[in-house]
């Protein structure tokens, strides 16, 4: 009569022992994935020649910013540890940030903890309205000339470096142009840097439609709107295979942060040399829309679990990193 019973222990005995084999094989399979992620954006970081001191610009814009502002330089070493930089590379960058007025340190004890600057904050913002809230605006054919006619030659070169993030460039010889640039960032420029009365800013279009091919020529060349595209493509070639990943199985924790973190490190470094310009401007088939859906798209499926990876391990003065900024669910139309 005790046949049955023992049967029917056996079979759940079996059952839990498939269950914990299962289990253990998902676990084997997520680390594996993670590992073989790790070799490719190490592999990445190597062959694209990234420092480590831009990266740690990416993770104080795309991460610290948003928790607080403070990180704790452990914490700092252990985040950057995935993408191939030593503890040694990691603090000469920070010393180096720290030097140029891209972040500020304050101690606790023995603990160093560190944050943007305002001039970095300054510079981020101007960059975060690009990358996680672009403009589709519907171009009315004029462009924006600035005239630097009076800068000082102490500020001239801070100038054209700020105009260049903006996506102006020079139509000749001391004339910056953008069919449609970010107007505020353009006045906020101005002003932070004591501008307003040595520059002339004014709008102007073409009058023939000859002139206006020949200003959609010269724009290609100016800003080299064709290795932009090819950019683009190679970005598209290499994100769109992590997205399928991420759709058939969600990664770790750790490995979502660390993809998160190199999407947004690649897409950076692409648009700091993208004008944004209107559809009217650009070649036809222009990659860098699919491109950018693409990153909302894979930015979307990563957010939440980089989320809690993010609280859970990193570290400020008061423990923990807090929960993002309300805006932060903002980025990109919205995260959730």
């Amino acid at each position: 009569m005790a046949l049955p019973m023992i049967d029917g222990i056996d079979r759940v005995s079996e059952a839990n022992t498939a269950q914990n084999l299962d289990q253990g094989l998902a676990q084997s399979l997520a680390q594996n994935l993670a590992q073989n992620r790790v070799h490719q954006v190490q592999q990445r970081i190597a062959d694209s020649s990234i420092s480590c001191t831009s990266m740690v610009v990416t993770i104080f814009g795309d991460v610290v910013s948003q928790h607080g502002g403070w990180i704790w330089l452990g914490s700092l070493i252990k985040a950057m540890k995935p993408f191939g930089f030593s503890e040694r590379l990691v603090r000469t960058a920070v010393y180096r940030l720290v030097q140029s007025d891209w972040l500020m340190t304050k101690k606790a004890g023995r603990c160093s903890y560190y944050c943007f600057t305002d001039t970095a904050k300054s510079h981020y913002e101007k960059a975060a309205r690009r990358i996680y809230h672009p403009r589709q605006v519907e171009w009315n054919g004029f462009w924006t000339l600035v005239l630097p006619v009076s800068v000082p030659e102490e500020k001239r070169d801070e100038f054209r470096k700020s105009l260049g993030w903006q996506g102006f460039n020079t139509l000749t010889n001391g004339v910056f142009a953008h069919p449609s640039p970010d107007r505020r960032s353009l006045d906020e420029t101005l002003l932070e840097q004591g501008l307003n009365d040595h520059v002339i800013v004014m709008s102007a279009s073409t009058d023939e439609v000859y002139s206006s091919q020949v200003v959609k020529e010269l724009a290609m060349e100016r800003w080299k709107l064709s290795e932009l595209q090819r950019s683009y493509s190679e970005f598209v070639a290499f994100y769109r295979s992590w997205n399928q990943q991420t759709v058939q199985r969600m990664p770790t924790g750790q490995d979502c942060f660390v993809m998160r973190t190199m999407l947004i490190h690649d897409f950076r470094r692409i648009l700091l040399r993208d004008p944004n310009f209107p559809d009217a401007m650009l070649p036809h088939g222009w990659v860098g829309h699919e491109a950018h859906d693409l990153l909302q798209r894979l930015y979307r499926r990563l957010a939440e679990c980089s989320v809690v990876y993010i609280k859970n391990n990193l570290e400020c003065v008061n423990g923990n990193l807090p929960e993002p900024r309300g805006d932060f669910y903002q980025r990109f139309g919205g995260l959730k």
